[in-house]
């Protein structure tokens, strides 16, 4: 018995889903119960069955060939953390205030997906992990550079429940600390045991990847300067965010002599990964806890987050005006009222509708790019499911509930 999913088409193609394979799979079970009456159960009921569509019927087949992350997670975190506290006090100069900064960063924690990827990519292709782990340490270092410059530009105060180091050590040593981080990146990249040729490949991919992201940060300040524009906004996000993922997704494969041919697909990919993570992000940050100074920062920074970018293009005339003056004014003179009433914009007008559907047509993308591909299609699929989990049990009230 095939089932054909409505949603999962691509170029007049239907996916087949293979429904025996996951029938009795436990989420598969809850996702088809609650997607028949996703408004009658609780208010909890719509964003869990729409979120478990993608996640059981965008991805079946992770079902029967399990990539099994958190185990990797598990082994690998307590070695990633030690090399890079090693790599740190190994390029700084004696008694260099660095060491304390930077380690003060990375101990506020993070999912170090950046980190984990080349693992996983290393042991989908039979190689050793910890010949991999100078290049998995060099990508977390390297996203982490990018956080401490991001907190200081978006001033924001608290990162993961902790002061960020703008605030803790000001401003001259927040931005000391993020240069530090990247050269300590590339001083970690250097370390990998590879031909001299290999080096400057992976080096070329890791210079031209950051730039891609730094790019992508500068346009985020330009949408906020020029009118909204989802093509601006998904361009930007492809640059800042998701040239993370292509830089350890595809530097591994390199590493690990992939075809060039399928490194291309890796890299394809990669954008669309950047895209899912950084829409659950910005749901993530409207409607639950992401370790910020207060649900909806967002918000109160201005962010043209998708959400916002949607509903001041699709909103009618009134309530887009009065996002836009929220969005516009300054981040001390936005209340949390202010935040609550947007957010519930948000929902009456379709902007979460719209980030769900475009996550499950990335999802879509993806599985297409890469069909076939066992070796890493398993690994961007337990990376999505990484990715949507946060937001899997949101409590939101359904879009048919409006101010």
């Amino acid at each position: 018995m095939v089932l054909h999913h409505p949603r999962a088409t691509t170029e007049g193609r239907t996916l087949h889903f293979y429904w025996l394979l996951v029938l009795h799979h436990p989420r598969v079970d809850c996702a088809r119960k609650t997607a028949r009456r996703p408004w009658k159960n609780s208010t909890k009921g719509w964003a869990r069955s729409r979120v478990a569509t993608v996640l059981c019927f965008s991805t079946p087949l992770m079902r029967y060939v399990l990539f099994d992350w958190n185990r990797i997670r598990e082994k690998w975190l307590p070695e990633i953390e030690a090399s890079m506290q090693a790599m740190i006090d190994e390029f700084s100069p004696a008694g260099s205030t660095l060491t304390l900064m930077s380690n003060y960063h990375l101990s506020t924690g993070g999912k170090r997906l950046r980190a984990i990827l080349p693992i996983a990519v290393a042991e989908s292709y039979a190689k050793d992990p910890q010949w991999m782990l100078p290049f998995s340490c060099a990508c977390e270092l390297l996203h982490n550079a990018t956080l401490v410059h991001d907190d200081l530009q978006d001033g924001d105060t608290t990162r993961r429940g902790e002061e960020t180091i703008w605030v803790k050590y000001g401003i001259p040593q927040s931005i000391n600390v993020g240069d530090a981080l990247l050269y300590y990146a590339i001083g970690a990249l250097n370390k990998m045991e590879v031909p001299p040729a290999k080096i400057v490949e992976l080096l070329s991919m890791f210079v031209q990847g950051t730039i891609q992201v730094i790019d992508g940060q500068e346009r985020e300040f330009l949408l906020i300067e020029n009118p909204p524009s989802m093509e601006n906004y998904f361009t930007m996000v492809e640059g800042k965010t998701s040239g993370l993922f292509a830089i350890p997704f595809c530097g591994a494969a390199i590493l690990c002599d992939a075809e060039p041919e399928l490194v291309k697909k890796m890299s394809q990919a990669s954008r669309h990964l950047g895209v899912i993570f950084q829409i659950q992000d910005d749901v993530l940050d409207i409607y639950a806890n992401k370790g910020r100074e207060r649900k909806g920062s967002d918000i109160a920074e201005g962010k043209r987050s998708v959400l916002a970018t949607y509903t001041l293009l699709n909103a009618d005339e009134k309530d887009a005006r009065f996002v836009e003056s929220v969005l516009n004014a300054k981040r001390e003179n936005v209340g949390d009222e202010d935040i609550e009433n947007v957010s519930r914009l948000f929902l009456s007008c379709g902007a979460l509708d719209f980030a769900l559907d475009e996550i499950q047509r990335r999802v879509v993308c993806i599985e297409t790019l890469l069909e076939g591909e066992s070796k890493v299609w398993n690994i961007s699929n337990a990376l999505i499911e990484t990715f949507l989990k946060p937001i899997e049990n949101l409590n939101l009230s359904p879009k048919k509930e409006s101010l």
